[in-house]
């Protein structure tokens, strides 16, 4: 996992940006036009993608469910 793809992976998802948006995906750096090897590029964005998700995940988990109490019996004076 490289750190500092990850951490920009995760910066990318505090910028509300999304998954899509990986900049490994844009032609410009994909191994056709930089001519590194499919094996270097994909893990430029594994690593990215975890960064996002590690961030994305959390903030898109449902929040937790707010304990309610039961309505106390009411009192009407009838036993």
């Amino acid at each position: 996992m490289d750190m500092e793809i990850w951490q920009q992976g995760a910066q990318a998802a505090r910028a509300g940006l999304g998954l899509l948006d990986c900049p490994f995906y844009r032609a410009a750096n994909m191994p056709g036009h930089t001519g590194e090897p499919i094996r270097e590029w994909q893990f430029k964005v594994k690593s990215w993608e975890a960064g996002w998700h590690a961030v994305a995940d959390i903030r898109n988990a449902a929040p937790p469910p707010v304990p309610t109490i039961p309505p106390a019996p009411l009192d009407d004076g009838v036993e």
